[in-house]
This record gives C-alpha cells, sequence and structure tokens, in this order.
C-alpha cells in the first residue's frame, strides 16, 4: 500500500499556536472465540487466548501502553477471562482498566430458547430498552463481582449504540463510552449509521463519547482532508458513477486504526491524516482472540500474529516517541465533575 502522507509527522497546534499533546488510548475488545462466518450463537462462550494474551499484554506495557480491557460476559465469567483479570488487578487504575463491552448474544437475560441471534439482535440497539438495560446491567455487576471494580467505560458489540443506551449507561454509572465507530454506516446489517460522524469526542448526558479511529486516505491530500472534514462528501462520491469513478481514481478508502488487517504504515497514515485536520484523540483497538491464530479472520497463520503484535507494539512506541502523543486509560478522559 502507499504510505499517503504519513512522512512527516504534523504537530497538534492549539488557537493560539501553542503544541498540543495528541492522546492514544488502546483498547482491547476481550471477548470469546468463535467462527466470525457462522453467526451468533449463545454456546460460544470459551475463552483460551489468556495464556498469550496475558505477556502481550504485558510487553505493551513494557513499551508504555496503558490499556482499557473491555470486556464482555463470557470473557468475565471464563477460567481464562479471570486469570487475566486477577493477574492485571494489581496494576488497575495506573495501567489498565477493566471496562464492559456487551455481546448480546452471549450476555444474560436470555429472552429466547434459540440460541442463534439474527445481525439484528447482534446490535444491543436493536433490544428491547428494558432487555438492553437489564444486559447491560448484569455484565456490570458480573464485572463488579469478578474483579471488585465497577466499571466506567461502555463498549456496546458491534458498536450496536442506541437512542437510549445513553440513559442506561448514566443510571448504571458509566462515564465513557467507546460506542462508535467514526465514518462506518452498518445499517445495511440492521446497524447504525455512523458515516457523518467524525472521530471528535463529544459529550451527552455527561457521558463522554470517544468514537473508535478511522480515517478517509486518498492520494489526494485535498480530496482526504475534504471528506474526513465533512463525511457527507464520501456519499456524494458515490452518487454517480463519475463521482464514483473519481473516487476510485483517487484510491478512496476507509480505514480503521487497528493493527488488525492493516501494517504500521497504515497506522501512521491514519493518524496523519486525522492530524491534518486537528484531531487529538485517537482509538487503537484489536479483539483479544486475534493474539492466537485462527481465532478472528484478521489473524489466520501465526505469522499474522506476529504481525499484529509487533505492529501494535511500534505504533505505541512510535506515538509517543516520535510524535510526543500521551497514551491514557479510556476513563482519564472522563467530564471532570465540577
Amino acid at each position: 500500500m502507499e504510505s499517503f502522507h504519513a512522512g512527516t509527522v504534523l504537530k497538534l497546534r492549539g488557537n493560539q499556536g501553542e503544541e498540543m499533546v495528541a492522546k492514544l488510548l488502546v483498547v482491547i475488545h476481550a471477548e470469546e472465540e468463535f467462527d466470525w462466518e457462522q453467526g451468533f450463537n449463545s454456546a460460544n462462550n470459551a475463552v483460551n487466548h489468556h495464556q498469550v494474551l496475558i505477556p502481550f499484554m504485558a510487553e505493551l506495557i513494557d513499551v508504555g501502553a496503558k490499556i482499557t480491557l473491555a470486556m464482555d460476559y463470557p470473557f468475565v465469567d471464563s477460567p481464562g477471562g479471570q486469570e487475566v483479570i486477577s493477574h492485571y488487578q494489581p496494576r488497575v487504575d495506573q495501567q489498565v482498566e477493566f471496562a464492559a463491552h456487551l455481546h448480546p448474544w452471549v450476555n444474560p437475560p436470555f429472552v429466547s430458547t434459540q440460541e442463534e441471534a439474527s445481525d439484528f439482535e447482534s446490535y444491543p440497539c436493536n433490544l428491547s430498552p428494558e432487555i438492553e438495560f437489564e444486559k447491560i446491567r448484569l455484565l456490570t455487576e458480573k464485572i463488579q463481582s469478578v474483579s471488585g471494580m465497577t466499571p466506567v467505560t461502555y463498549l456496546a458489540g458491534r458498536y450496536g449504540i442506541g437512542p437510549l443506551t445513553n440513559q442506561h449507561l448514566r443510571s448504571l454509572g458509566y462515564q465513557v463510552d467507546l460506542s462508535i465507530s467514526a465514518y462506518c454506516d452498518f445499517s445495511h446489517q440492521s446497524g447504525p449509521d455512523f458515516s457523518e460522524r467524525t472521530n471528535q469526542p463529544f459529550v451527552e448526558n455527561a457521558i463522554r463519547h470517544i468514537p473508535h479511529t478511522s480515517s478517509w486516505l486518498s492520494v489526494s491530500r485535498r480530496l482526504e482532508m475534504k471528506v474526513n472534514q465533512f463525511p457527507s462528501w464520501s456519499k456524494r462520491l458515490n452518487h454517480t458513477g463519475l463521482t464514483r469513478f473519481i473516487g476510485k481514481a483517487l484510491r478512496l478508502r476507509k480505514y480503521r486504526l487497528s493493527p488488525e488487517g492493516n501494517d504500521l504504515s497504515q497506522l501512521l497514515a491514519i493518524t496523519q491524516a486525522q492530524l491534518n485536520i486537528g484531531q487529538e484523540v485517537f482509538v487503537l483497538s484489536f479483539h483479544s482472540p486475534s493474539v492466537v491464530e485462527g481465532r478472528t479472520p484478521y489473524a489466520q497463520t501465526a505469522e499474522d500474529c506476529l504481525n499484529l503484535k509487533t505492529t501494535t507494539r511500534r505504533y505505541i512506541e512510535w506515538f509517543q516517541q516520535e510524535l510526543g502523543g500521551e497514551i491514557v486509560l479510556a476513563k482519564d478522559m472522563a467530564m471532570t465533575e465540577a
């Protein structure tokens, strides 16, 4: 892939010309292992990658990372997940945060006798308000009982945040939400549409929402900046045959800030594109089963796993040493009480 514009790092500057410090959240979607091609089944609740995840998290911490471990119900309920939790309890609040991650198809209460969940049911925001609340509540209580910590950061599985999720989170004591996926549209799967959302954090009902970082990249700096600042432009480029041709010719494509499917040059290009429009907060994320080969589509071989780990570690080092950025836990971004 082309390196795009990642060769020269642009430093952030505020309105008065002062240099700003970019912030990075390292978010691990800690979850069960399942075949992504076989749909969503409540029986898939195994967690067997903990023996690889524990030392890899230690590697990341050793190079300066702070890790927001967003854990779903099977992860917290499993012996493997509990081993991870126990190992990192001494580092909670300094280098590790235990957060909540809702996969509704494996999280009680179960309202159907069917083990299979549809695409529609896989998004928490499509559940009835009462069931969505109860699933978040029971997940919260499970994390409390196992870890001894009350989670204040939430991540909806499949980025399935809905109109009432914020209200549920607030009533359960949450302060930060990571459920928005910038520039992405899941409506073709009955999911939410974030296609006009940028990576800019915002506050709603006293909860800080920090989108998972994505970016449009193009060989044209002008086009790249335009669609990243004004996401509706990407829809215009799909409106007619001519505009689609222009987008294709200028290699306009959306990328997520993740080592899953991306190499280091791509992660640097994503970061640079967002720095170019003044973005200050970044979320680097991956799924915990990807540390073991064959557990996710992103890491099918031992080489894939090695590349993922190396890319993650090198990006974290680059963010601190070359960009001069700061790595923070999600909870550190919570609203400050007046």
